[in-house]
């Protein structure tokens, strides 16, 4: 398999035209609830016909917003995505994390993804994703907000380990 397709950042992707199945995370040190959020978007989009990607982020949104105590990472960005690369990938696409990005609104987030992937079918996410200015989207407004756009949205309950939520934390 050839490796996957890298962009830098949204504005100017060009994808092949085909439906694009977008898994969206940190996905720090890509842990086996990361896996599950980026094996069912490789598996609907090889059911499809279409293209699996990851949306990540870079830096993690905590250096913008704490940066004198940033959320400490488990793996530098090239790490993640040699990780990535080995789980079926079609494309990791890394958004940098600016304060423009930050004030994105949780309502717009959808069109805002659709704009810029216009290939984009379906979305994948964890039962906790959190998205927006200050955080205020979860993944009911994510549905509702795909549904306008006729856009599928799954979201993969937390696996646990021993008992235990598993977790970059």
């Amino acid at each position: 398999m050839a490796p996957p397709l890298q962009f830098e950042a949204l504005a100017g992707v060009a994808l092949p035209a085909r439906p694009l199945h977008l898994a969206i995370g940190m996905f720090d040190g890509v842990h086996l609830g990361h896996r599950a959020v980026i094996e069912a978007a490789v598996q609907s989009a090889r059911r499809s016909g279409g293209l699996a990607a990851v949306l990540t982020f870079w830096p993690h949104p905590s250096a913008l917003f704490r940066p004198e105590q940033p959320t400490r990472l488990i793996q530098d960005a090239g790490t993640k995505v040699r990780v990535l690369q080995t789980l079926g990938v079609d494309a990791i696409i890394t958004e940098p994390f600016t304060p423009e990005f930050a004030r994105v609104a949780a309502e717009e987030f959808v069109g805002w993804l659709k704009q810029r992937l216009p290939g984009l079918a379906a979305i994948n996410v964890g039962e906790n994703f959190r998205f927006g200015r200050g955080r205020a989207g979860d993944v009911s407004v994510l549905v509702k907000s795909a549904q306008v756009l006729g856009l599928s949205v799954f979201s993969a309950p937390r696996v646990s380990l021993d008992g235990e939520p598993v977790s970059s934390t």
